[in-house]
């Protein structure tokens, strides 16, 4: 049981899913949610794009809105 209730919280952030990332230079994490905490600093645009592109962009989950369904 506790196999399939993780393979339905890894299925949350599947490649197909749009995530909000931040174009600063310094910007390394991806988010679920464009009000997420974690974009509060962001000093450049917050831009969406595919899970698969951030990943792609080596960007990392965010410990934030992330914490438990988005990891890689």
């Amino acid at each position: 049981m506790k196999t399939i209730l993780l393979s339905l919280a890894m299925f949350a952030c599947v490649a197909g899913d749009n995530v909000y990332i931040c174009t600063g230079p310094h910007a390394r994490r991806y988010h679920k949610s464009a009000t997420c905490k974690g974009l509060r600093n962001c000093s450049c645009e917050i831009k969406q794009v595919s899970l698969e592109k951030a990943k792609k962009m080596h960007k990392t989950p965010c410990h934030i809105c992330c914490k438990n369904d988005c990891q890689q």
